[in-house]
């Protein structure tokens, strides 16, 4: 499920979206944007809320934030917690929590943080320090309160009536599973007509560890949910073959599969390879590979990596069709 897009594409197709992730960060991220505030009532609970009560802050956290901007996230994410905790968070409650948790750092100042990598990866606090230190920067007080709004207004400012008609038909159909996909049971055998789902690559990506802050705020373990991680991919054709078993039960006859993954160890791997003999063999037939030559974005340049020398160079949909 990841940040949920393909389940916003879904509701607003009036598909009924189901989604499901190990992470519980994901149901965090997509579940308000399903059911989106009005922004006069984003701006009435913004208001209602107190940053100035004296709560804990993790002071190591100040590699990122100025101090008063620290003490606000640190007041917001006790509030959350509070609302979590007492069962009354409600849709504008999650909704300003799911901004929050997506402006923590960033590179711009539209984010809480002093300079950093984009919002998806954040890295590590001696990593930061590094930053800091290239850059000769100190965190910047932030106005977050401002900030959330002013992202609400962009996020909603193309959301009509009848994008929430179809919104509210769609999401009161839909739900969001915490979980693995090799087992969700929640969803009936042959009620699916299409998955597009992109799995985790094996050591490529550390997801609990770009993760780690979004998870702090939230109150979530990350090093407690157990997100496949596998080196040999042997392991990881193993455990993708029980997902496609669950996938295929899931599905309706004649449904389809978009299995979206990318190239690996410099282009020795390709994924459809791993892909294609345990989806067979799980009942699937191959409709086609869709190669895409990717062109990197500011993010891998952040890391150093050129095109056509590290890194996912292509990405592959494996279409598949029960």
């Amino acid at each position: 499920m990841g940040r949920g897009t393909t389940l916003i594409e879904a509701a607003l197709l009036q598909r009924v979206p189901l989604g499901c992730d190990i992470n519980p960060l994901s149901a965090i991220l997509c579940n308000p944007r399903l059911r989106p505030p009005h922004r006069d009532d984003i701006q009435r609970r913004l208001a209602e809320i107190d940053l100035t009560k004296d709560v804990e802050t993790w002071d190591e956290l100040l590699v990122f934030y100025h101090p008063e901007t620290l003490r606000q996230i640190s007041a917001l994410r006790d509030y959350f917690l509070q609302k979590q905790s007492a069962g009354t968070l409600d849709d504008v409650d999650a909704w300003l929590r799911m901004v929050a948790t997506n402006r923590l750092t960033g590179h711009s100042g539209g984010f809480f943080s002093v300079y950093s990598l984009p919002p998806n990866q954040a890295v590590s606090l001696v990593s930061q320090q590094r930053i800091n230190a290239k850059r000769n920067q100190v965190p910047p007080l932030r106005d977050i309160k401002a900030l959330i709004a002013r992202k609400s207004r962009n996020l909603l400012s193309e959301m009509g009536e009848i994008d929430r008609m179809i919104y509210k038909k769609t999401a009161a159909l839909g739900t969001c599973h915490t979980g693995s996909c090799s087992s969700v049971p929640a969803i009936a055998e042959n009620s699916v007509a299409l998955v597009v789902t992109s799995p985790p690559f094996l050591d490529i990506v550390q997801y609990d560890q770009d993760n780690w802050l979004r998870c702090w705020f939230n109150g979530i373990d990350s090093k407690a949910i157990n997100i496949w991680q596998w080196r040999k991919p042997q392991d990881w054709q193993k455990a993708m073959a029980d997902v496609f078993f669950e996938l295929f039960r899931i599905l309706k006859p004649n449904g389809i599969v978009a299995f979206e993954v990318g190239e690996i160890r410099k282009g020795n791997i390709k994924m459809e390879d791993l892909v294609i003999p345990v989806a067979t063999a799980a009942g699937f037939h191959v409709e086609c590979v869709m190669i895409n030559a990717q062109v990197f974005t500011k993010t891998s340049n952040c890391w150093g990596i050129d095109n056509d020398i590290k890194g996912t160079n292509t990405n592959r949909i494996i279409v598949l069709r029960k």
